[in-house]
């Protein structure tokens, strides 16, 4: 009795329930205004329509009452169901995702011209909504779309991954797409590596995109930066296509740690990982496709949605300066400028820095620096502090000469006060003429720019800089000025590594070409630039220069200890192996206040002196192969010299190569010589190469200790070379797992180790 008189109880509560769900159906087909707020108080009225009959809106509709429900609910009956669709009406428009996924299989092999289309502003994107498609279409159609004032409270971001390429969507406006050929050396790599994008998190625009190449050394470096530099509460989008493991080091693999990710240091050869993060909070999605074919060269496609939810604007206390106003607008406009645009204490241009060093910096003359870049500009921010940091840098004008026309360029320049130059270069993007025509290009303007300086310094930006820049310059300008045989003065030495170069004040005279932050004289640049390397040769700008217009009558100054590093790897001139078995590899003086030994210097005594130095010093006869027996004793306080066969700067004998690697210098080219003479140290012992017979001072040499080498002892050099071949690949590759822990883990992984050479 007892089960039954509760049953007749629910069918009575139920048959209340279907009563009140009833009335309310009722009320609404007769086109009662707002019955959720006449029957209900706690139900919020629409925010964009008076009267739900005469603007219908989709809404979430409720099921029926179940039997479950309480009888204290009957004060809350459900929302009504949503009006029907009058007579000929068209159908229901697709569901974001749905569009969205039929857009992605469509975008995966899109077109050259497709991917240039503009980025749409801030306005454009971040105006929509994605819940509601059927609203977009109004708000296209409508006359009063620019009415609408309510932004979206979140964007949906798709991507395809693929052997073809990378795409990304925002919305419904394609943000980024990659899917060029990288050649280097013999190899091509298909937009391998690991691809970033960096969106703003409150108005959804694209503040940074950039592509490390990871799958050779160096990138990863950059890679660590880019992420260590990205402000915090930034939309970080990261896609890892085919090979992008091989130098995803530890750096790398603990910066994308850092911002959560779970997956990413797990991956392995032609496995796809995609990560969409807010730095700062946790991932707001991350997948990995994982590969059990370790023979695959491409990635595992994959198709990928996340919703990243709108943040608000970051607001610093710096902000409301009303001379930050310009830096505070520009920081949420572009990425990449850490600590210029960080929320406290950012750093600030003061131009009296560099201001109270003792001794001051005697400046006869003015030398501007034209800073040349194509879009790397965070790093010319970063050469523009260092370079006021200098001694004598507040008074250095500087000159930005940017590879064609960028908006982000002229706003910076206007913050720093820094005039800033756009080349309209004729020559195609990413070709060896775009980089020719814009050196030529900067050469020629600043000393235009500039009528009453007799010198120049031109400064790529790849490179850091030594707290002693300016004023090394300036010293060898004294140089340049009294002898007229010193065309260009290098910040950089080829030859410079921490065991062959000791002493900042030291600087040599070569025939060379200009390279890494260099000057030269006005009616030298004149000359260069009236005879340039032609569009129709293949050749780049600096070593057409080596060959026309440097010779014994036209040198080089070059310091034992570079003021200039180069930075990043995989560009157009230097690839990744390059940068980090030899430049990086380099030291960079540190001291502030050098003063450079400028005596005897000059041409005459300098030929002089190398004469008297080579004739009294102690010769080395090579008896036992290089590489086995160091020729070179350690920490010695006397000159040795060593003769080499030699012919030319070409280095067919190979003598040179063998000595380079087994000693540690820099061995691919001999364009640092003077008159076939190479001045070196050996753990601070100088030693002199000497080239026989292509030099002049190999005059009254005994045959018997010019060294010649054989096949076998290149062989056994290439083999046993010192100090060129330390950096370490690594290869991961997905095996079969012996356990189903070790496959959940994703354990089940074979390291394999490379080695590579210079």
């Amino acid at each position: 009795m007892c089960f039954l008189a509760c049953d007749e109880m629910k069918s009575f509560q139920a048959m209340l329930y279907f009563a009140s769900w009833c009335v309310v159906s009722c009320l609404v087909r007769q086109g009662a205004s707002s019955p959720a707020s006449s029957l209900s108080p706690n139900l919020p009225p629409s925010p964009s329509q008076p009267a739900l009959a005469s603007a219908p809106k989709e809404r979430s509709t409720r099921s029926p009452p179940s039997l479950s429900l309480r009888p204290s609910d009957l004060s809350k009956p459900p929302p009504p169901p949503r009006p029907a669709a009058p007579p000929g009406r068209p159908p229901a428009p697709e569901s974001p995702r749905s569009a969205s996924a039929k857009k992605i299989v469509a975008i995966s092999s899109i077109k050259d011209d497709k991917r240039k289309r503009p980025f749409p502003p801030a306005s454009d994107t971040a105006g929509h909504r994605l819940v509601n498609v059927s609203n977009k279409a109004q708000r296209r159609n409508a006359s009063d779309s620019k009415k609408v004032s309510e932004p979206a409270s979140s964007a949906e971001i798709f991507g395809a991954v693929n052997s073809t390429g990378v795409t990304l969507w925002l919305d419904d406006q394609l943000i980024y797409a990659s899917s060029e050929n990288m050649f280097k050396g013999n190899k091509t790599k298909y937009h391998a590596g690991i691809h970033v994008v960096v969106l703003h998190q409150h108005h959804f625009t694209v503040l940074q995109k950039e592509q490390f190449f990871t799958w050779q050394p160096a990138a990863h470096r950059m890679l660590t930066k880019m992420l260590k530099h990205t402000q915090f509460g930034r939309i970080l989008i990261l896609v890892g296509v085919p090979d992008f493991t091989p130098w995803f080091r530890a750096d790398a693999t603990k910066a994308v740690v850092s911002l959560g990710a779970l997956f990413g240091s797990l991956a392995t050869r032609g496995e796809t990982w995609v990560m969409v993060t807010l730095k700062g909070q946790p991932p707001i999605m991350e997948t990995l496709v994982t590969c059990k074919n370790a023979s695959l060269s491409h990635t595992s496609p994959v198709t990928f949605s996340a919703t990243v939810p709108r943040s608000p604007e970051r607001v610093c206390p710096w902000h409301s300066e009303p001379d930050m106003a310009m830096r505070a607008e520009f920081c949420e406009q572009y990425e990449g400028y850490a600590d210029f645009c960080r929320c406290e204490d950012p750093l600030r241009l003061d131009p009296k820095m560099a201001m109270g060093f003792k001794p001051p910096l005697k400046m006869r003359e003015v030398i501007p620096v034209a800073l040349v870049t194509a879009k790397r500009l965070p790093m010319v921010l970063r050469q523009v502090f260092k370079i006021r940091q200098n001694p004598g840098g507040a008074d250095t004008p500087l000159v930005i000469f940017v590879d064609g026309h960028n908006p982000e360029a002229e706003k910076l320049g206007k913050i720093l006060n820094i005039t800033v130059v756009f080349h309209d270069n004729p020559a195609p993007i990413g070709s060896i003429h775009r980089v020719n025509q814009h050196i030529k290009f900067s050469l020629d303007k600043v000393f235009k720019m500039y009528p009453e300086s007799d010198k120049a310094i031109i400064l790529e930006d790849d490179l850091n800089i030594a707290p002693d820049f300016i004023s090394y310059f300036h010293q060898t300008a004294l140089l340049m000025k009294f002898d007229k045989t010193v065309s260009i003065v290098n910040a950089y030495n080829y030859n410079a590594y921490p065991h062959t170069a000791s002493d900042p004040a030291r600087i040599y005279r070569v025939q060379s070409y200009p390279y890494y932050g260099w000057m030269t004289r006005r009616g030298v640049a004149e000359t260069m630039v009236k005879n340039w390397a032609p569009m129709d040769l293949a050749a780049d700008w600096d070593l057409y220069i080596r060959k026309y217009h440097v010779n014994m009558c036209h040198q080089v100054i070059i310091p034992e200890i570079p003021r200039t590093k180069h930075e990043g790897g995989g560009g157009v001139h230097v690839s990744g192996n390059e940068q980090e078995t030899s430049f990086q590899q380099r030291p960079l003086n540190t001291q502030r206040d050098v003063q450079l030994n400028l005596i005897r210097l000059w041409e005459i005594a300098y030929g002089i002196d190398m004469r008297t130095k080579i004739d009294q010093a102690r010769v080395v006869n090579i008896t036992e192969h290089p590489c086995d027996k160091k020729p070179i004793p350690k920490y010695k306080n006397e000159t040795y010299v060593i003769y080499v066969n030699l012919t030319g700067e070409d280095d067919y004998e190979r003598s040179y190569h063998v000595l380079g690697k087994c000693m540690g210098f820099y061995y691919p080219y001999l364009y640092e010589n003077y008159h076939g003479t190479f001045s070196l140290k050996f753990f601070k012992t100088p030693f002199i190469i000497v080239s026989c017979p292509a030099s002049a001072y190999c005059w009254n040499v005994d045959p018997s200790v010019i060294y010649y080498p054989t096949t076998e002892d290149l062989d056994y050099a290439t083999k046993h070379a010192w100090r060129h071949s330390h950096a370490k690949g690594e290869y991961a590759v997905r095996v079969p797992a012996f356990t189903p822990e070790e496959e959940f883990n994703l354990d089940n992984v074979l390291f394999t180790y490379f080695t590579i050479q210079q």
